[in-house]
């Protein structure tokens, strides 16, 4: 199962985001579950990387599945724009093969 973190302050403003662990929907290279949600999470970093000129931090570690995206001061409007579309993907992912694969969360921070 992969368990996923979306962080925003409680002025609902994105401060980032945790993925861990995989689908497991499928055996390996054929889980489209987990395949769709490392796209989302991958493309979003990247989005944010050439995009915008915000500060934040990447740790990934693939064998675990992981995957954390932090900004301490917040996210840019560009930015903001970005991890919403991201919240769509990965809630549409959620919403397509239930929580048997995937657990999400949206923590206060």
């Amino acid at each position: 199962m992969t368990n996923i973190i979306i962080r925003k302050n409680k002025d609902g403003e994105y401060l980032g985001f945790k993925l861990e662990g995989h689908a497991g929907s499928g055996e390996y290279g054929k889980d489209i579950v987990c395949a769709a949600i490392s796209i989302l999470s991958i493309n979003t970093v990247n989005s944010l990387e050439k995009f915008t000129d915000d500060n934040f931090t990447c740790d990934a570690d693939p064998e675990r599945g992981y995957i954390e995206v932090k900004s301490e001061g917040g996210f840019s409007k560009d930015a903001d724009l970005l991890m919403r579309s991201f919240e769509l993907g990965i809630t549409g992912v959620y919403k397509q093969y239930g929580n048997e694969f995937l657990n999400i969360k949206f923590e206060e921070v």
